[in-house]
């Protein structure tokens, strides 16, 4: 499962535009077949306990992301997708993107559907 996680995003942002931001994000996964099912992205926005400066700039970390083949290349196009997302919704931030893959070989992982 990819997990994606925005920062920077401030409290008082619309709560439908919130959602159309996190629905955008997913849909980027699907298109790009990166996910088979709309639930195998999820997408976080912790919330920023200082609320200083929120909007202006806003980070996201992609987690897991499990690529086969060119895992550079998709990396790189995925990342610059999200941040070409992100800007519809924040045009005057200053965004960046970090994508970390996982790899079945080194990393282990576990959900409520394989560990009961």
């Amino acid at each position: 499962m990819i997990v994606i996680k925005v920062y920077g995003v401030p409290d008082e942002y619309p709560q439908d535009k919130l959602k159309d931001f996190m629905k955008a994000l997913k849909c980027e996964s699907n298109d790009m077949k990166l996910v088979l099912q709309d639930h195998q992205a999820t997408v976080f926005f912790p919330r920023d306990i200082i609320q200083k400066g929120l909007g202006e700039e806003i980070i996201i970390y992609v987690d897991h992301l499990l690529v086969e083949d060119d895992f550079h290349l998709i990396q790189s196009r995925y990342a610059e997708s999200l941040v070409r997302i992100s800007k519809d919704f924040f045009p005057k931030a200053f965004i960046e993107c970090f994508v970390q893959d996982f790899d079945d070989k080194k990393d282990m992982s576990c959900s409520s559907i394989d560990c009961v």
